[in-house]
Formats: structure tokens, C-alpha cells, sequence
């Protein structure tokens, strides 16, 4: 079986974001059962050194067809501070008892994302026109997280934060998860770290013993890989981490897995081969999909879609040169996450 997918935002069609378009964060629209509303970031040609963030929307019953709001980029680097240089979107939560969002992004004063914030902006009467950068604002002046150098951390850079929050009924309020991307003494973006919460804004590291290597990861990552933007959800009672993965220092860059049964412990990471896009029938071509990046899956209707950012094979062989459309792939295919686990709904075959 042949895998639809199609290109949902193109690059070209507004200068912000003409190098390239990344991480797909989309929420029902909490106002408006029919909609659907994206975040994303996006890369100008003219500044490749420089993201911003902005919004679109869709109907339910069509993910394939996404409105660009006029006004993008709606929320950019900051005048002066932790996240002037750069900024790149991580994650978004609606949380309803402050009829708010959540987001949560990377930013840096130099060119590589080493730091963790939060800004919140209103969700407004419809969900979305409220959300400008009027609105958003940062939650305070510093970051979140930032890189701890002590031990056992050893950290020089924290950024892509995947955050999740369920509620807990024997403490009566809620646990807050944050898994992260580091770079440090166990190199560059190796692997996966955890952070809890009780209210989204104060994290405390969590080191995870069990990792064989020392490296306080919460899954065995494949050595040499990088491991950088990624998004947490559960499925039924199976928690999945869906990652941008890079073998060979990021030689091609495809989807990943990891799966557990519990959001602290238990994290085994899946063949990084069982998302990979040559395997996507009638539609992989180095012309197009050769790196696939920032994916996110998600259940619209009775059916689950990926969204990721793809590019062509760069002339130079390196990834940073890829010109970067925002694209939707249907999930035909069904895998076993783990033994006691949900099945997992993916492209391909």
C-alpha cells in the first residue's frame, strides 16, 4: 500500500519562514470542537540563523489544509536577554482552569538553542485570533531550565522539551513531565533527560540510575545518534515519545520511537529503522524526503496522521543547508509498542 502524504505548508509562501518550516504543535482548538490550531516554527532565507513562531488553523474533518494567519510570526526572539539570539518552539498545552497556553520553546543569546522557557498567552473567545504578540508573554525574564555543569549532569546546553501533565488523584493535583534534549560531556545531543513539575513553571531534573552508561537518560540510545526535537503523548496507557533521530551524527534524519507504560521509567526505545521514510512506498524520494525531522503524531477524527518537516538531499550532505516544508503523512500501518502496551499507528505499508 502506496503512503499518502502531502506537503501542508510550504516554505515559500511567506518570507519569516522561506528556509524552512518545523515542529507541528496542534491542539484541538478548545474553543471550537471543528478546528484545529497548529503553532510552528518557521526560518527565513534571508537570516537562517533566526526562528520565529506562528499559527494556523485547520477543519477537523480536513488536516490537509492548514490557514496561515496573515499577522506570523507572532512571537519572536526577545530584544534583549537569555533568548535574543534564536528561539525554537517545543511544546504547547492548553490548560483549561487558566483558560491559557502553554508554550513552551528553546532559546539562546548565540545560534544554539542551550536554554528552556515558558510564555503564556490567553486562549481568547475563539481559541485562536486572541493568541498575538500583544498577548504572549513570557512567563518571567530567565529561563526554566538551564544547563546544570555539576555532577552528575555535566550539561553546557538543554533545549526541545517535550511536556506532558495528567492528573494525579492520590495527591489531588498534577504531575508535570518534561523530557529534554542536552548536550555535554556525553556529547552532543546523545540522548534523552527527564524533569517534573507540580505547575509547569518550577522543574527538577530527575536522574535516571537505571541507564546502564551513566548518562541519566531514560531509554538506551543508540550511540552516536543525535536526538534533538521530539513530542510526548499517550495512547491508551502507552506512553510515546515521538523523536527526531539522526544516526552517524546525522547522517539522515528520520522519526524515532520510545515507548513505556510508565512516564518515568520503563523507556525502551523501538528500531530507529521502523519510522524510516525510504520505506514510505510511492512517496520517499531523495528529491523530497531524504531527512525527515520534528515529527508529532496525532488522532483527528477516526484516524492518525505524523506531521514532520522534510528536505531534500542537500548539495552540500549537510542537513543545516535543507530547505524544510511542513508535511502530513496518513497512518496506515499498525505495530506492537511493548508487550502489555497499545498498538502504535504509523506510515507506511
Amino acid at each position: 500500500m502506496a503512503v499518502h502524504g502531502k506537503v501542508i505548508i510550504d516554505r515559500t509562501g511567506w518570507a519569516w519562514q522561506s528556509q524552512q518550516v518545523e515542529e507541528p504543535c496542534i491542539l484541538p482548538n478548545p474553543k471550537d470542537p471543528g478546528r484545529l490550531i497548529m503553532f510552528y516554527s518557521g526560518v527565513s532565507a534571508a537570516n537562517r540563523a533566526v526562528a520565529a513562531i506562528g499559527k494556523a488553523w485547520a477543519h477537523v474533518t480536513d488536516p490537509w489544509t492548514w490557514h496561515q494567519d496573515a499577522e506570523n510570526p507572532f512571537f519572536n526572539p526577545g530584544r534583549t536577554g537569555w533568548d535574543s539570539g534564536t528561539i525554537r518552539l517545543d511544546a504547547i498545552l492548553y490548560i483549561p482552569e487558566e483558560d491559557a497556553y502553554y508554550l513552551y520553546y528553546s532559546g539562546t543569546t548565540g545560534t544554539i538553542h542551550d536554554h528552556i522557557g515558558l510564555a503564556i498567552c490567553p486562549a481568547g473567545a475563539d481559541g485562536y485570533s486572541a493568541v498575538t504578540e500583544r498577548t504572549v508573554m513570557r512567563w518571567i525574564d530567565r529561563p526554566l531550565l538551564a544547563p546544570e555543569p555539576a555532577a552528575p549532569f555535566y550539561e553546557e546546553m538543554v533545549s526541545q522539551s517535550a511536556v506532558l501533565r495528567e492528573w494525579n488523584a492520590a495527591v489531588q493535583g498534577w504531575d508535570w513531565h518534561m523530557y529534554y534534549a542536552y548536550r555535554g560531556r556525553d556529547g552532543i545531543l546523545p540522548g534523552i533527560r527527564h524533569a517534573t513539575s507540580r505547575d509547569g513553571k518550577s522543574w527538577t531534573r530527575q536522574w535516571q540510575s537505571a541507564d546502564p552508561r551513566g548518562m541519566g537518560q531514560i531509554f538506551l540510545s543508540t550511540p552516536g545518534a543525535y536526538y534533538e526535537w521530539h513530542q510526548i503523548t499517550k495512547i491508551g496507557r502507552t506512553y510515546v515519545l515521538c523523536m527526531e533521530a539522526g544516526p552517524d551524527a546525522g547522517r539522515r534524519w528520520r522519526p524515532g520511537l520510545a515507548v513505556s507504560l510508565d512516564p518515568v521509567r520503563g523507556w525502551v526505545q523501538l528500531d530507529l529503522d521502523c519510522l524510516l521514510q525510504t520505506a514510505w512506498r510511492g512517496l520517499y524520494s531523495d528529491r523530497t524526503l531524504y531527512h525527515v525531522a520534528t515529527p508529532a503524531l496525532y488522532p483527528i477524527g477516526d484516524r492518525w496522521y505524523l506531521f514532520a518537516q522534510a528536505c531534500a538531499r542537500p548539495a552540500s550532505d549537510n542537513y543545516v543547508d535543507g530547505t524544510w516544508e511542513l508535511w502530513c503523512f496518513e497512518c496506515n500501518r499498525t505495530i506492537e509498542s511493548l508487550p502489555g502496551g497499545d498498538q502504535l499507528h504509523l506510515p507506511g505499508p
